[in-house]
């Protein structure tokens, strides 16, 4: 496998994106209660759902300023991405956009583009790294939180249909330290000269 890092999309790139496989299944759900001083959640089974999110639409909506990008591909196919920026405001590193195809996940990827998150909060002087999930994705939250991350805040009334039914969840977790990077990866560059083009997945490590 390769992670290929950019700090622009091509038309190209945007091709490889759009085929990656986002989708995920779930037999139960995270339930909001809304109470008077605040939310409960509480894990509910529900009948079989899935869900698949068009990457392309997220990554090009707005003209995003969104400031790194990296693509794991195998064998010519994209079975991972991941895009962060920082927000100065704040000192957030924010992680726009994680997703790992269902063939790849519980392998590490996803430690491992976090990892390429982690490197660039510490370059920005980041104070702590930032996500947004849903609560019909239970394995995603279980996955964050075993990378570290905790629930800091939710919104009821952040999506359109037709995810309209679905809820915001906000992690977050501290920069770590070089030494605790969720993964072992060299610092990104963002010269287009060096790194390779998400479409030419050629000298796949494996």
């Amino acid at each position: 496998m390769q992670v290929l890092v950019r700090s622009k999309i091509s038309n190209a790139d945007l091709d490889a994106i759009h085929q990656l496989d986002t989708s995920f299944s779930a037999t139960s759900v995270y339930q909001v209660a809304v109470r008077e001083d605040g939310f409960r959640l509480r894990e509910t089974p529900v009948p079989p759902l899935s869900r698949r999110y068009d990457l392309t639409e997220g990554v090009t909506a707005g003209s995003r300023p969104w400031d790194l990008y990296a693509l794991a591909v195998t064998d010519t196919r994209p079975v991972g991405f991941m895009a962060t920026t920082y927000e100065r405001w704040n000192g957030r590193q924010v992680v726009n956009e994680l997703h790992v195809a269902p063939t790849h996940r519980r392998r590490g990827l996803a430690r491992e583009l976090l990892g390429l998150v982690a490197v660039t909060a510490r370059e920005n002087g980041a104070r702590e790294l930032w996500l947004e999930t849903q609560n019909v994705n239970i394995a995603a939250v279980r996955a964050y939180r075993r990378l570290g991350f905790v629930l800091t805040g939710i919104d009821t009334t952040r999506y359109l249909p037709p995810y309209d039914d679905e809820v915001a969840l906000f992690m977050s977790a501290p920069v770590p330290p070089p030494f605790a990077d969720p993964a072992a990866v060299p610092p990104p560059s963002a010269d287009p000269a060096a790194v390779p083009p998400f479409a030419d997945p050629a000298g796949d490590g494996g």
